[in-house]
């Protein structure tokens, strides 16, 4: 058995052959609500507001790259998060994963 440096890939070998599967997602679990963004990366979450970046008065094109920065850590979560979803109101937003879910409070800028 080894691991691929820097990606989700994993290689087992044994008589009959070998196989490599991938674990996880490479990309950003990431949700949006107005204006809120909240990602979670290896088990990290970050979470920065749109409204607030510069220059945001300004039209933009779709598929324009963010670069945003006013992003605040929320810190790591312990479960494996598979989803994450906003409350109605905008004001919370839940990191699920398989069997639990934790509910954080989107903070204030």
């Amino acid at each position: 058995m080894s691991a691929v440096p820097d990606t989700n890939a994993v290689a087992f070998g044994f008589d009959e052959g070998t196989i490599v599967i991938k674990i996880g997602k490479e990309l950003p679990l990431a949700t949006y609500s107005n204006g809120k963004v909240v990602w979670v990366k290896s088990n990290e979450i970050a979470t920065f507001n749109l409204k607030l970046l510069a220059g945001a008065d300004e039209a933009s094109k779709d598929g324009e790259v963010v670069k945003p920065q006013n992003v605040k850590e929320m810190g790591v979560s312990e479960t494996f998060v598979q989803n994450i979803r906003f409350a109605p109101t905008g004001r919370y937003f839940a990191a699920i994963g398989d069997s639990d879910f934790v509910i954080y409070a989107y903070p204030k800028f």
